[in-house]
């Protein structure tokens, strides 16, 4: 059975989006956008921070049932956002594909980190606390 959409499911989904689009959009503009990497990625950072917030509480997409399955797979999207240079043998890139999928892949790590710190954090104190 689907989840009820509250408001804060859908703010969550939507601020995800927001950031997918940015990681997409500065990965592959990145050679134009040098001067506003840092911006943008405070941005991703803050964006993440907030579905993390809202996923701690409860409230967002994440709930307890997904905690595991979310980590995993950052845990998987991290170990694998360097791999994109495997395309460039001693700095000799296929064209663009290697550093493109690699900088796309490292912007939505930057947009999921905080977010899997925070879920990682509570997932922890739950486990951690007492059962009486």
């Amino acid at each position: 059975m689907p989840k009820k959409k509250t408001g804060w499911v859908k703010v969550t989904e939507y601020l995800f989006l927001l950031g997918i689009i940015i990681a997409i959009i500065a990965g592959l503009g990145k050679d134009y956008l040098v001067g506003y990497m840092p911006s943008i990625m405070g941005i991703q950072v803050l964006i993440g921070f907030i579905i993390g917030l809202v996923g701690m509480a409860g409230m967002g997409t994440i709930d307890k049932a997904e905690t595991d399955i979310f980590l995993l797979a950052v845990v998987a999207l991290l170990a694998t956002g360097g791999l994109g240079y495997a395309f460039c043998p001693e700095g000799v890139c296929v064209p663009l594909i290697g550093e493109i999928l690699s900088d796309i892949v490292n912007l939505i790590g930057i947009l999921v980190m905080p977010a899997a710190v925070l879920i990682a954090l509570k997932a922890i104190w739950e486990v951690g606390q007492t059962k009486f």
